[in-house]
């Protein structure tokens, strides 16, 4: 099992402080050079479907949005390409919790799943599919999205097709993450979560608040985002009944 970290360049002091973090629960990181979306001027976002973005978002892209959905596909890349079965990836301003390494021992003793996400924002009903170490469950969400791609797991036999399946861009890559039934891997996640946000994390690289709010279409032009996330809710059930019988 490898272990990555998206950590931009002009944020060490984040990288110090998760190495500490991981390193004390016997992790050796290797970092992703994160892609800084405010580099990148609008005309040259060629993975960004702007269309069908602002048709199933319903809201203008952030320029961190951009930096962040490339800098995690390099990371799926990443573990396309490396030895191990499977890889870890966090973002830089988490740290673990205890019990963490239990839980991903267990979690690759068996062939259900192909990405497990371990971080959340918002905690919907869910199908408990399994037990874990330390009160933890293997899961499947009714609702969502549930928000973060700040840790999660990808086995390395789907990792190839996961970054294919993401391309292009049209959703936030937390979004578009848990779609297990448009990416065609089997997507679940674990609850409670395997990390906690550090204090840093309040600091946000991306752009949030006021601003963010202020890129929200009118709302006549929100219509269609709303008969996606409809048509989301039906699939996303549906695929929750549905989990731990796909191989």
């Amino acid at each position: 099992m490898d272990f990555f970290v998206i950590n931009l360049d002009r944020s060490p002091e984040r990288l110090a402080d998760i190495r500490a973090d991981m390193a004390a629960e016997g992790i050796d990181l290797i970092r992703i050079a994160g892609v800084d979306g405010k580099t990148i001027p609008e005309d040259e976002r060629p993975l960004l479907d702007l269309p069908a973005f602002l048709r199933r978002h319903g809201k203008r892209p952030v320029p961190g949005e951009y930096g962040c959905y490339l800098s995690h596909l390099q990371a799926i890349e990443a573990i396309a390409a490396g030895g191990a079965e499977m890889g870890v990836v966090f973002e830089d301003d988490v740290r673990p919790r205890p019990g963490m390494a239990a839980v991903l021992r267990a979690l690759a003793e068996r062939d259900d799943w192909d990405v497990v996400r371990f971080a959340h924002h918002r905690r919907p009903w869910r199908r408990r599919l399994r037990a874990l170490p330390e009160g933890r469950r293997l899961s499947a969400a009714l609702f969502g999205p549930t928000g973060s791609a700040a840790a999660y797991m990808v086995r390395r036999s789907a990792a190839a097709k996961l970054a294919r399946a993401l391309r292009p861009m049209s959703l936030p890559f937390d979004v578009a993450l848990e779609r297990g039934w448009a990416n065609e891997v089997r997507t679940l996640d674990v609850w409670p979560d395997l990390v906690a946000f550090a204090a840093r994390s309040k600091t946000s690289q991306i752009e949030v608040g006021g601003r963010y709010g202020a890129r929200k279409l009118k709302p006549w032009r929100r219509l269609p985002t709303l008969l996606f996330r409809t048509s989301e809710l039906v699939r996303r059930v549906t695929y929750a009944l549905g989990a731990g019988r796909r191989r």
